[in-house]
C-alpha cells in the first residue's frame, strides 16, 4: 500500500523586513511505505541550512546577513555582504554558553565584547574584495564551550572596507534604517551583540498540523468535510531566550481567502512591537495578547493551480504531480523568564476568512479553546456538529478535494457522536489522501 508524507524546511531570515526570503523545496516524489511504518513517518526529519540573521554596520545599516548551518557534527557560520562596494576586511567569531563564561575567558571588557580575543579570526585586504566567508566551528570546540548543550550563543563581528564594524543579530526596521535587538546586546558601552542558536533549528520535525473547514454554513450547502480548505504544519523550538515557530502552508482547497494568524500572551515577550517578534506579516496588540499575522493572504502564498475540475485548489487533487505551491515562514520571538510555555499548547492558531473585508470572520481550532464549545463548529445535513478547525499533533496527510475525512480516517467522529481525539492515528484508506512527499 502506498503511504507517503509531506515535510518541510526552514531557512527564512529572522527580520521583519526580509520575511519574503524563503527556501524552495528541492524535489517531489512518490515513496512506498507500509502503513506499519506510521511512527517513522511521523518522526521524519531533515537537516539543512537553518538560521539567518542580519549583519548590521554602524548600528543602523544592514549590509548583509550571517547564516548558520550544520555539516555533520560541525557548525558553519557564513558572513554574506550584499551592500554594493562593501567588502570584508576582518571577521571575528566565537561561541559561549553564558555571559559569565565569556567574561571569565577575558573576552569581555567592561561588559562589552573584545572581538580581537574571539576564537575564530580571519583578515583580508580591501583589494581582495571578499564578500562571503564561512567559519567552521568544530564539534570539539562546541563540546568544550557548551558540553551537552542544545543551545549556545554566537558572537559574529566583522570589519568592513568602508571603515565600519558590523555585528550579526536579530534586527528590525526603524526610522534610522535597522536596529539590532536590545535583548541580546552585550552589556558594555559599545553596541556589540550576539544571537542564540539551537541545534534543533537544523533538524525540523512537524510538531502540529492544523486543518480547517472554512464555511460558516450548516446543512447540505455547508462544509464538505474534507478538512483541506487550509492545511498548516508547524515546528516549535523553545530555548532559554527564544521561541521559534516554523510554519509551512501545505494546501488550500478553498475558493475563499484566509489570513493565518497566531495568538500569544504578551507577558514575557521582549519588545513585541519593536523587534522582539521577527518574521511576521503584521503584529497587533489585543488586550493581554499579541495577534501575529503569519500569512496575510493564503490565496497569495498558495495560489490556485487552475486544474480541473477544481480550479481554485492548491495541493488537494489526486492528479497533482508536484509540490507547488507552498509557503514557509519562521516567527522568532525573544522571551524572558516570565514567558510561559506549554509544549502541548505553544500558541493559539486561527484563520480569518475573507480578511480585510466587512464579511471577515475568525475560525479557531475547536480543541484548543478554553471551553471547547467556544470553538467554531458547523452542522452537517444530518444535524451532527463538527469542528471547523482540527489539530493533529504530528505530520499528517489531508483528504483529497471533496473527500469526506471519515472516508480516509475511519475513526473520525462528529462532536455529536462523542469525538475521538486519537482519530488521526488510523489512516484506514490511504488512497483517499494527498500522497506527495516534498523536500
Amino acid at each position: 500500500m502506498k503511504r507517503t508524507i509531506q515535510s518541510f524546511k526552514k531557512g527564512i531570515i529572522f527580520t521583519l523586513s526580509l520575511i519574503a526570503l524563503g527556501l524552495t523545496h528541492q524535489s517531489c516524489q512518490d515513496i512506498d511505505v507500509e502503513v506499519a511504518d506510521r511512527q517513522a513517518l511521523k518522526d521524519l526529519t531533515i537537516e539543512y541550512p537553518c538560521k539567518e540573521v542580519c549583519l548590521v554596520a554602524g548600528q543602523h545599516m544592514q549590509v548583509g546577513s550571517v547564516i548558520v548551518s550544520q555539516d555533520g557534527d560541525n557548525i558553519h557560520v557564513t558572513y554574506n555582504v550584499t551592500e554594493s562596494g562593501v567588502y570584508l576586511t576582518e571577521t571575528h567569531l566565537d561561541i559561549f554558553a553564558d555571559l559569565d563564561q565569556f567574561d571569565a575567558a577575558k573576552k569581555l571588557s567592561n561588559g562589552g565584547a573584545i572581538p580581537g580575543k574571539f576564537e575564530f579570526k580571519k583578515s583580508w585586504k580591501a583589494s581582495d574584495k571578499i564578500t562571503s566567508h564561512t567559519v567552521v566551528i568544530p564539534k570539539e570546540y562546541i563540546d568544550e564551550i557548551a558540553p551537552n548543550a542544545d543551545c549556545f550563543y554566537i558572537a559574529s563581528h566583522a570589519a568592513l572596507s568602508n571603515g565600519e564594524t558590523a555585528w550579526g543579530g536579530f534586527c528590525t526596521e526603524t526610522d534610522q534604517g535597522v536596529s539590532l535587538s536590545d535583548a541580546m546586546k552585550f552589556p558594555g558601552k559599545n553596541w556589540s551583540v550576539f544571537f542564540e542558536f539551537c541545534l534543533d533549528e537544523c533538524l525540523t520535525t512537524v510538531d502540529f498540523t492544523y486543518a480547517w473547514e472554512d464555511l460558516m454554513k450548516d446543512g447540505a450547502d455547508g462544509n464538505d468535510g474534507d478538512y483541506n480548505d487550509l492545511v498548516i504544519k508547524s515546528d516549535v523550538i523553545r530555548s532559554q531566550d527564544m521561541l521559534v515557530i516554523s510554519i509551512y502552508a501545505s494546501a488550500r482547497g478553498a475558493d475563499y481567502d484566509h489570513a493565518f494568524k497566531i495568538k500569544l500572551p504578551k507577558t514575557g515577550i521582549i519588545d513585541g512591537l519593536t523587534g522582539g517578534i521577527g518574521g511576521a506579516a503584521n503584529i497587533e496588540e489585543a488586550g493581554d495578547d499579541y495577534i501575529i499575522t503569519v500569512f496575510a493572504s493564503t490565496k497569495a502564498v498558495l495560489p490556485a493551480e487552475n486544474e480541473a475540475p477544481y480550479l481554485f485548489a492548491a495541493n488537494t487533487l489526486e492528479t497533482d504531480t508536484d509540490c507547488e505551491p507552498h509557503a514557509n515562514a519562521i516567527i522568532t520571538i525573544l522571551t524572558d523568564e516570565n514567558f510561559s510555555f506549554d509544549p502541548d499548547f505553544p500558541y493559539e492558531p486561527f484563520i480569518t476568512v475573507h480578511p480585510g473585508t466587512a464579511n471577515a470572520y475568525d475560525l479557531n481550532i475547536w480543541e484548543l479553546q478554553a471551553t471547547p464549545a467556544d470553538g467554531a463548529t458547523w452542522t452537517d445535513a444530518d444535524g451532527k456538529e463538527h469542528p471547523n478547525g482540527i489539530i493533529i499533533p504530528y505530520n499528517w496527510q489531508w483528504p483529497y478535494e471533496k473527500t469526506y475525512i471519515g472516508e480516509a480516517y475511519g475513526n473520525f467522529t462528529s462532536i455529536t457522536d462523542g469525538w475521538t481525539a486519537t482519530w488521526a492515528d488510523d489512516l484506514t484508506d490511504a488512497t483517499k489522501v494527498f500522497d506527495l512527499i516534498c523536500e
